[in-house]
């Protein structure tokens, strides 16, 4: 498979970045006219001082949605915000299994805003968990981070009282995100656009700009609190199996997640899903009923 995608150098840079810091290896020959060239897995991406991209292998595709990301990066908007920058984001919201987890994080100037780039933080959907994890280990002692942790049972519980996952995810985020913005003395502070988000987060004016946009993950601030918040959940998903007596526990939504989960209530009783599963998901709903 060959797939040709056209960049600027800057552009080109922050891929070879990102690449690296997901474990592909630079070659030091490269091809005429080349300004760099990696390997992973299945893989090769070289870059032409031209502006094309090529990738080639079986297994590319990870590879070009990251530098399609890259593409759809807005420069005039980072370039316009002022300096600290808190960035949100959430893991676990669309998984059945473990927590719902909540990140904030800030950079206090272009310098650490390099580094967290520099450090490979991108959408953590384009990471594999491997990925990921190194990434976070890069991101420690980089800018400021906040942090919430809902695990399965305090998750149902708040989810009983508003009855709505995006009313739940604006009170997390509005405390967390005022948390940081405060302690960080921010100017600015991004989120990702998802359903609901139409109504402010605060009863009051504040102090920060505050965007919201879709596929804001192409900011860095976005970008590492994402990916600090997909290690939460990871980590949080396998204490969530371990507290539970349970090997291991699936990741995401699918049919063998639903699968699992009926099984799992079967052999372990219908109480065991309100310690592990957010109950609010129609096939946990399902479940309980059809089994109980």
């Amino acid at each position: 498979m060959n797939t040709v995608r056209t960049m600027t150098q800057e552009q080109q840079e922050r891929l070879r970045l990102a690449l690296t810091a997901g474990g592909a290896v630079e070659d030091q020959e490269l091809p005429a006219g080349a300004s760099f060239l990696t390997r992973s897995e299945g893989s090769v991406v070289t870059g032409y001082r031209s502006g094309k991209v090529l990738f080639q292998g079986l297994n590319c595709d990870r590879q070009v949605r990251l530098a399609e990301r890259i593409l759809v990066r807005a420069e005039p908007a980072n370039k316009s915000l002022e300096f600290p920058i808190v960035g949100g984001d959430e893991s676990g919201k669309g998984d059945l299994f473990g927590p719902l987890v909540v990140v904030a994080f800030a950079t206090r100037g272009e310098s650490e805003r390099r580094e967290v780039v520099r450090a490979g933080a991108r959408d953590c959907k384009l990471m594999t968990d491997a990925e990921v994890r190194t990434v976070a280990t890069r991101l420690n002692g980089i800018g400021m981070s906040s942090i919430r942790i809902l695990m399965p049972h305090d998750y149902n519980s708040q989810y009983a009282r508003v009855h709505n996952v995006n009313i739940l995810l604006n009170e997390v985020y509005a405390e967390l995100l005022l948390e940081l913005a405060t302690a960080s003395k921010a100017h600015t502070v991004i989120l990702d656009k998802y359903g609901g988000r139409a109504i402010a987060l605060w009863r009051t004016p504040q102090s920060f700009r505050f965007v919201v946009e879709t596929h804001a993950e192409r900011y860095p601030e976005v970008a590492a609190a994402s990916v600090l918040a997909r290690v939460a959940f990871l980590d949080g998903l396998e204490r969530t199996a371990r507290d539970s007596g349970i090997e291991r526990l699936p990741k995401g939504a699918s049919m063998e997640a639903q699968a699992f989960m009926r099984r799992l209530a079967s052999d372990k009783g219908k109480d065991v899903l309100r310690s592990v599963a957010k109950v609010n998901f129609a096939p946990v709903k399902e479940c309980l009923d059809s089994l109980f």
